[in-house]
């Protein structure tokens, strides 16, 4: 995050979205902060990866500016958003039932 971005409570941020896990990446992969991840500066690096290797794919094929990212597995599903210029926000949760509403309440997170 920027210098002049305040800390987000992720402990908030969870109960708000009603997720199992979430983290904060910068751009350049490093964990800025996690709550419930075990291999938190793993799924940093993998996050800022996957969000730069679909950022080109989405202006290859002329989709515009990446904004989101969502995949789901058979047990689980996680949502990737940009959060700033500076940062992604990833939320991951093993109910998929709570898909709409996360993807809704995520879209809503700005850091203020």
């Amino acid at each position: 995050m920027g210098k002049n971005e305040e800390k987000m409570d992720l402990k908030k941020v969870l109960k708000s979205i009603n997720a199992e896990a979430v983290l904060i990446v910068d751009n350049d992969g490093n964990m800025v902060d996690s709550l419930n991840i075990e291999y938190d500066t793993n799924v940093a690096l993998m996050t800022e990866t996957l969000f730069t290797m679909c950022k080109d794919l989405s202006k290859d094929i002329g989709n515009g500016e990446l904004d989101q990212i969502m995949a789901k597995s058979s047990d689980g599903f996680f949502i990737a958003n940009k959060l700033s210029s500076e940062s992604i926000i990833i939320s991951i949760s093993k109910d998929i039932s709570k898909i709409g509403l996360i993807l809704k309440l995520m879209n809503s997170l700005k850091i203020k």
